[in-house]
């Protein structure tokens, strides 16, 4: 049986009113290794054109390397799911049980799709504090019923994980009416999207509770 892998990252901040949406993205693949082929490849582009930054992050790239990401990742053999929280100024404290709430709704969509091929589940490190990352690790396998690996990355150290920033990044620009384009260049790997207001996300969490 193949074993998938997950990767994910986030754009747009619960606790800041000012950002009218969170999007959460998920890359998955059977294939880790052709997502270095992705960094690999633009990184190449980049020296074509005498450029070099320290990492691949949607607010860091230009247009360009933005497009050469992303025209490569959907060359790859991956799957695309994202949540749209919708927080209408809301100011959400960035808690572990809250992220894992939206990260829970999620990987949800992830596991009806992969259904028991899912091996690990990577995080672009979103919480610095081993104990924030522990309670968030124990809350997000309770919601979802399954013990995963779990894992927290620095995306310098691990910039696999940086294709689900960029995913996020594409997709919120898209939410908020900035710009589709990039979304565009990877919509027909998308397998799910979700949106959700944060009062649908309390109330889903609120059910769950009391089943």
């Amino acid at each position: 049986m193949k074993k998938i892998v997950i990767f994910i990252d986030e754009s747009g901040t619960l606790p800041d009113p000012k950002d009218k949406v969170v999007i959460v993205a998920a890359v998955g693949t059977s294939n880790p290794l052709i997502l270095e082929k992705v960094i690999k490849a633009t990184r190449k582009n980049l020296k074509k054109r005498n450029k070099t930054i320290t990492e691949i992050k949607f607010y860091h790239a230009g247009e360009k390397t933005k497009n050469k990401f992303l025209e490569e990742l959907r060359k790859q053999k991956i799957d695309i799911f994202t949540l749209c929280v919708e927080k209408y100024g809301l100011k959400i404290v960035d808690s572990p049980q809250n992220f894992a709430l939206i990260c829970w709704l999620l990987i949800e969509d992830c596991l009806i799709f992969y259904q028991n091929e899912v091996s690990q589940i990577i995080f672009d490190r979103h919480f610095n504090k081993p104990n924030d990352q522990k309670k968030f690790n124990q809350i997000l396998i309770n919601l979802l019923g399954k013990n995963f690996k779990v894992f927290h990355v620095d995306s310098l150290e691990d910039p696999r994980v940086n294709v689900s920033d960029m995913v996020a990044g594409s997709t919120l620009w898209a939410k908020t009416g900035k710009d589709s384009k990039f979304y565009d260049l990877i919509k027909n790997k998308i397998i799910s999207e979700k949106i959700l207001n944060w009062k649908e996300v309390k109330r889903k969490f609120l059910e769950k509770k009391s089943r």
